[in-house]
């Protein structure tokens, strides 16, 4: 067993799978959520013209859903709005976890399975492939990366966004993490945003944890010098990659 624990800073989940194996593994862990997810709700301004997208539904071809929270936020009011669903409309998820939400609703969805991410979305599903004349939506939180649906405009779609959320940093729990750096023996970052509000802490050599080659990429530029790529951000694989970060060899 490591040392000293891992800090893991990702938003607050109500049943996290991650954390979970860690907790199995007997694997000693500080987790300090330092963002927070606020989802838009019906006296916020941005709710009419989140209603008016989902009120619109059957004009859309796809319906992307970028995140779990995405699903677990726009879920519940597509329901609530749309008895039945229009037909011939494709649900999309990111990937398993974000599926898993639609699951409950009893809502068909595809995802990629080898890349559960903006990548996996592009390469894998053949209902993104060609999109002339295609309308889709894609349904996120915080405006972030533009690279799903400028990649979607350019194989012939119209993009529309609804932003179900946004993401806050948590000043307090931030300088709380912070403080705890030079107590860990790793690092484990789910996104980029939350690797730049973590900074760069004062021993570079700490061992990070990332799930995808375009954070470590950021990492490396802030100057982390033991970075390790998980497969993708599923638990199981960020839990692999955490050991293999800590030198704990993986059970058969």
């Amino acid at each position: 067993m490591p040392d000293k624990p891992i800090l893991v800073v990702r938003p607050l989940r109500e049943d996290d799978a991650f954390l979970k194996l860690l907790e199995q593994a007997s694997i000693p862990f500080r987790y300090i959520p330092i963002m927070k997810i606020l989802p838009v709700v019906k006296n916020d301004r941005d709710y009419e013209s989140i209603a008016n997208a989902i009120d619109r539904l059957q004009q859309f071809d796809q319906v992307i859903f970028i995140s779990a929270n995405a699903a677990e936020i726009g879920l519940p009011i597509i329901a609530q709005r749309w008895p039945e669903l229009p037909k011939e409309i494709d649900f999309l998820a990111v990937g398993q976890q974000t599926a898993d939400v639609f699951y409950e609703y009893n809502y068909s969805v595809s995802f990629p399975e080898k890349k559960p991410n903006t990548e996996g979305l592009l390469e894998e599903l053949p209902q993104l492939q060609d999109l002339k004349g295609k309308s889709v939506l894609i349904l996120r939180g915080g405006k972030g990366r533009q690279t799903l649906g400028e990649e979607l405009v350019r194989r012939g779609a119209t993009v529309e966004y609804c932003e179900l959320y946004q993401r806050q940093i948590k000043s307090d729990n931030l300088a709380q993490a912070k403080k705890f750096m030079s107590s860990v023996g790793c690092l484990v970052v789910h996104s980029g945003e939350l690797l730049q509000a973590m900074d760069i802490p004062a021993d570079k050599h700490i061992p990070l944890v990332v799930p995808s080659d375009r954070i470590a990429q950021n990492a490396h530029e802030m100057g982390y010098l033991r970075v390790q790529v998980a497969e993708n951000a599923l638990p199981q694989s960020m839990y692999r990659a955490v050991l293999h970060a800590v030198g704990i060899e993986l059970k058969p």
